[in-house]
């Protein structure tokens, strides 16, 4: 995506350009989900689905680019996807409120999403809440199962797309 600096180094947006890469985003999702009833094949689909994560975030900041467009320039701060600043997080920098519980592994292996409790799983210290997303349905995801740290698997299939923890609900920290 090109970025037009005017007068004085502010940013400007071109917002025609904006709606034409939002236009064509959607129209890649849509091919994907039909892609995704087309396959039986497992590794497709899961494929698929990663490229229909990867779309919905580039929507996500082209929503965020549209939002700057409306508020005057030094107002506003926007992250880039996949840029060198976007890192996973470790556990220090990702807020969690003190009042929030402290897990031990034990205690999450508890939060599997069955028998009425909450599905809950740990990235990089964290403990996040997955009961109600689309991604973990029945509190599994592509072959993982909640109640556990996860931070090796997303680092492996995440690496730099922060995006989807910040799409979570973070309740507590997991403690040695």
């Amino acid at each position: 995506m090109n970025f037009i600096f005017g007068k004085e180094g502010a940013l400007v947006i071109d917002v025609d350009m904006i709606q034409r890469q939002i236009d064509l985003t959607f129209a890649e999702i849509n091919y994907l989900i039909r892609l995704m009833y087309a396959t039986e094949d497992e590794h497709t689909k899961n494929l698929t689905l990663n490229q229909m994560w990867n779309k919905i975030a580039h929507l996500q900041f082209l929503n965020q680019l549209l939002v700057a467009a409306s508020f005057p320039q030094e107002q506003v701060a926007i992250p880039i996807p996949n840029s060198p600043q976007t890192t996973l997080p470790d556990s220090t920098n990702t807020p969690v409120d003190n009042n929030q519980r402290e897990f031990t592994r034990e205690q999450l292996a508890q939060f599997t999403g069955m028998n009425g409790q909450p599905a809950y799983v740990a990235v990089n210290g964290v403990v996040y809440d997955v009961t109600n997303n689309a991604a973990w349905s029945v509190a599994t995801h592509f072959g993982l199962s909640a109640g556990r740290d996860l931070t090796q698997e997303f680092a492996s299939c995440h690496t730099g797309q922060q995006w989807i923890l910040d799409t979570l609900v973070p309740v507590g920290r997991l403690i040695a």
